[in-house]
């Protein structure tokens, strides 16, 4: 008899208890690392020159909490420069910058709606030289967000190099396919002709895939087919798994990083970093790409 007394007075307290008083679940505060500690098998290191390309998609998509995830995805990566893509506020921006302690940034020199493009940098390893940030092809119909390049200083390995930050045309269809081959065409000419003796890294949102074997299909082959001063450093990614592809939603792997022969012999790694597995709501409160990460090593003496 007195079981059943509180077995009623158990399910009447439920009943009067509104579900309100529940606690949902928070995301993991950006200094807590152990979030995505198992999903990161290649953090950053002092010894390495690390630089992550990121599509962050209308950044801060849900707002703070997009920003608390994304600062703690990238203070575990701990790489000495992002360059992002999708960057849709400048005061989301700062947000994250404040949640990342050691780490200055540097917005896009226009303002471009939501389609930003946006830096950060190790302030224990990165130096910027201000006089040589700048936009390219401004007036280029081939280039809806103008690329951003800039000019660092790596002091752990003392390199100097140069960084073109591009998100190019998206989407199928013939004009969207000849605006990225016409854009591929304009960037190699810059570099063959402006940065001829430079190391430089262009990475970002391509828009398109790397892998195919004809000018209908490969817009960058003009690169491709020039394998004495250029390479794309994730073509084993591309032609590997669509496990590990950058865009995992279409699947594709559109995200790339391509450096010219100054660096060849420098590249340590190149990764593709799947968080997902650490954090479910991944493409809901991140972006729907991938980092992908480059991992440059000293100079030979």
């Amino acid at each position: 008899m007195r079981s059943c007394y509180f077995l009623i007075l158990f399910l009447t307290i439920a009943l009067v208890i509104p579900p309100s008083c529940r606690k949902a679940a928070e995301p993991p505060l950006p200094e807590d690392s152990s979030a995505f500690l198992a999903c990161i098998p290649y953090p950053g290191t002092d010894q390495s020159l690390d630089i992550v390309s990121f599509n962050v998609e209308t950044f801060p998509i849900r707002g703070y909490n997009s920003v608390i995830m994304i600062a703690s995805l990238l203070n575990t990566i701990d790489a000495d420069v992002y360059a992002l893509q999708e960057v849709a506020t400048e005061s989301g921006f700062n947000q994250l910058l404040k949640l990342m302690p050691g780490y200055s940034g540097l917005f896009y020199l226009i303002n471009n709606s939501e389609w930003n493009l946006a830096y950060l940098f190790k302030n224990s390893e990165i130096t910027v030289d201000a006089s040589a940030t700048r936009l390219l092809f401004t007036d280029s119909q081939y280039f809806p967000r103008p690329p951003f390049e800039v000019k660092i200083h790596h002091i752990p390995t003392n390199s100097d190099l140069y960084i073109i930050n591009n998100h190019l045309k998206c989407c199928s269809g013939t004009d969207n396919e000849t605006s990225r081959r016409n854009a591929s065409e304009m960037m190699k000419d810059y570099i063959d002709t402006s940065r001829p003796n430079d190391a430089v890294i262009v990475l970002g949102d391509f828009n398109d895939e790397i892998t195919g074997t004809s000018s209908d299909d490969n817009p960058f082959l003009n690169f491709i087919n020039d394998p004495t001063d250029y390479r794309f450093e994730d073509m084993s990614i591309a032609r590997g798994s669509q496990l590990w592809w950058s865009y995992p939603s279409y699947p594709s792997h559109i995200d790339h990083i391509l450096v010219t022969n100054e660096l060849f012999s420098r590249v340590d790694t190149t990764i593709v970093y799947k968080a997902s597995p650490c954090y479910s709501d991944y493409s809901k409160y991140i972006s729907d790409h991938r980092p992908v990460g480059i991992k440059i090593s000293a100079p030979a003496r």
